[in-house]
């Protein structure tokens, strides 16, 4: 009996030793990892791409301002993507400098718990981008319709472009229960099927 309980003592020893020395490849590993971020170098491809898009913007609501003030529906429309993209911008950029694109040993713990909260913000303001600015070409189309049939086409596309985002917002907003747990651990929490996001995903792609 005494031989045994000695084998296993020495096994456990083994098993110990072994899982040390695992710990210390991991952690020498990790010393090896370079401190960068693909976080700065994304927004060194977006920044350009949303400049450029916020400088057409700017020309065009100049055009609809100057010499004469005459903004519609469309106008306003197309701001309210403009905004929404500033807000997805400003969402990721603050994530980024919280240490997102960094290897998860340079990012300290609450940085994780700030940077979940940036980036459950982020398909929040994100997805009201694109569907606003369909609003707005639609709202264009209106006054190019040469009959009250063909405006039927527009108002439908209006109609469902908001309905779809409500929907897809509300499936966003909830997919953890409480909200919270998107970004603290909780007990008890719930959250959205596979099956539920991956329509979630197909229907973004739709509309």
């Amino acid at each position: 009996m005494f031989r045994q309980a000695s084998q296993r003592v020495h096994i456990s020893f083994v098993a110990a030793k072994a899982i040390l020395q695992h710990l210390h490849a991991m952690d020498q590993h990790s010393r090896d990892v370079p401190n960068d971020s693909v976080g700065f170098k994304a927004l060194a491809v977006l920044t350009p791409i949303f400049a450029i898009g916020t400088l057409f913007y700017a020309v065009r609501i100049y055009t609809r301002v100057v010499p004469k003030y005459k903004l519609n529906v469309a106008d306003w429309a197309c701001t309210i993507a403009v905004l929404a993209g500033f807000a997805t911008y400003a969402l990721f950029a603050a994530a980024v400098s919280l240490g997102f694109g960094k290897h998860s040993i340079y990012v300290s713990h609450q940085s994780v718990h700030r940077i979940l909260q940036c980036l459950f913000g982020l398909p929040l303001t994100g997805l009201l981008a694109s569907p606003f600015s369909r609003v707005s070409v639609a709202f264009l189309l209106l006054d190019f319709a040469p009959s009250r049939t063909w405006k039927i086409v527009p108002w439908f596309l209006i109609i469902f472009q908001i309905i779809a985002l409500f929907a897809t917002e509300f499936i966003e907003l909830f997919q953890c229960r409480p909200v919270r747990a998107f970004w603290e651990d909780m007990l008890g929490e719930k959250y959205n099927t596979p099956s539920v996001m991956w329509t979630l995903v197909r229907s973004i792609c739709i509309y």
